[in-house]
């Protein structure tokens, strides 16, 4: 009789436990990122994970996210895919199947081109960092781009050179896949509309860590400027210094992929003194100081610029979410993006919502970037791209 008490007490616990399980996860509103949290790409997957981590902390401090009536906590769910298509499916599958999850951050473009059917077939909101072109369809409805692309702002950064650099001819090198391919497409075409002189292009692939054989191969062709593109920042430093213990000791361009401390670190400040790059964030700006701040007490270290655009990102969705009035609903929260743009960014530029003219749709956050100089090891603002 006492183990029948027991039993049915010991039930009726695990009920209510359960039930209060319940309650808890339909009180929070999870955000999946699935990122290169480890290896060369670990400084974009780092602030990808950080940014809506240090937001969330920001709401959930001020009592959670209202929506419809109701306050939710904030939750951020990343997993490591290495920046590996294969990883990203198993993240993704893990993030909906077991997670619960309905609204991702995405980094990479291999990743986004694995993942964006099953996006659209589950009907969750994914924002992606991913540069292709071909992330984005006409008939896209849940996924948006967090950011202008290169396709926005490197006609006005090649432009800008034109008029700032005395320096013509140009070798180009990315990584060996869809976001190297594309940068490089549109970078050559760019550079030669711009009348400089494209001597040719080379690839490599992601986890290469020699490049003289490379490096000896373009050097040869006599440039004055190298063009790193969508290279990660750690990987551009390898490439400057091992370029200039080849003796090159002309120009080097970074389109994409901005990373200034990265560069350094890899290359040192010597090498790459006068590297004209690409910056997501102005360093000196109030809003960025801020989230940079928090990021360095969490992680223990600063962090990659583009911690701006994912924590831009995240308020965007987390905004849709609240204008939707139900985080169940997805498909009313992809809709709300077009209510709730334009909005301010955290550096106080503006945010709007654009992208058609290229893939057909607007799904993409249009972003204010900046160029960038490294002097003395230390990124300086000397211009916006339009």
């Amino acid at each position: 009789m006492k183990l029948k008490h027991y039993l049915t007490f010991a039930t009726a616990g695990l009920a209510l436990g359960l039930s209060a399980l319940t309650a808890m996860a339909a009180d929070t509103i999870k955000i999946g990122v699935i990122a290169p949290l480890t290896g060369a790409g670990a400084p974009w997957g780092m602030a990808a994970a950080e940014a809506p981590k240090i937001l969330a902390a920001d709401i959930n401090a001020k009592g959670g996210l209202t929506v419809g009536g109701k306050t939710y906590k904030v939750e951020v769910v990343a997993y490591d895919d290495q920046y590996k298509a294969a990883e990203a499916v198993a993240a993704y599958n893990r993030l909906v199947n077991q997670d619960g999850v309905k609204y991702m951050i995405i980094l990479s473009s291999a990743a986004t081109m694995a993942l964006k059917q099953n996006v659209e077939d589950d009907e969750v909101v994914a924002v992606t960092a991913a540069y292709t072109a071909k992330a984005i369809e006409p008939s896209t409805k849940y996924l948006f781009r967090m950011y202008s692309t290169p396709a926005d702002y490197v006609p006005s950064f090649i432009a800008w050179m034109k008029d700032n650099v005395k320096e013509k001819r140009v070798v180009v090198v990315n990584p060996n896949d869809e976001t190297g391919w594309d940068q490089t497409q549109l970078s050559e075409k760019l550079f030669k509309e711009n009348g400089f002189e494209v001597l040719g292009h080379e690839l490599f692939e992601r986890a290469q860590k020699d490049f003289q054989p490379l490096l000896t191969k373009i050097i040869a062709m006599k440039p004055d400027i190298i063009e790193l593109g969508g290279t990660s920042p750690a990987t551009a430093g390898l490439i400057i210094r091992q370029a200039r213990e080849l003796g090159y000791d002309k120009l080097f361009s970074k389109t994409g992929g901005a990373g200034p401390a990265e560069i350094v670190a890899g290359a040192g400040a010597k090498a790459a003194e006068g590297v004209i790059n690409m910056l997501y964030a102005d360093p000196a700006n109030e809003g960025y100081r801020r989230i940079a701040a928090a990021y360095k007490a969490s992680v223990g270290q600063d962090p990659n610029e583009i911690l701006v655009s994912f924590y831009d990102g995240a308020n965007v969705l987390l905004k849709a979410i609240q204008k939707a009035g139900d985080p169940s609903d997805t498909g009313k929260v992809a809709a709300a993006f077009a209510s709730v743009l334009p909005m301010p960014s955290v550096q106080g530029d503006q945010l709007s919502l654009g992208g058609k003219a290229i893939s057909g749709v607007d799904n993409q956050i249009m972003t204010v970037n900046y160029i960038g100089v490294i002097r003395d090891g230390q990124p300086v603002v000397i211009g916006k791209t339009k």
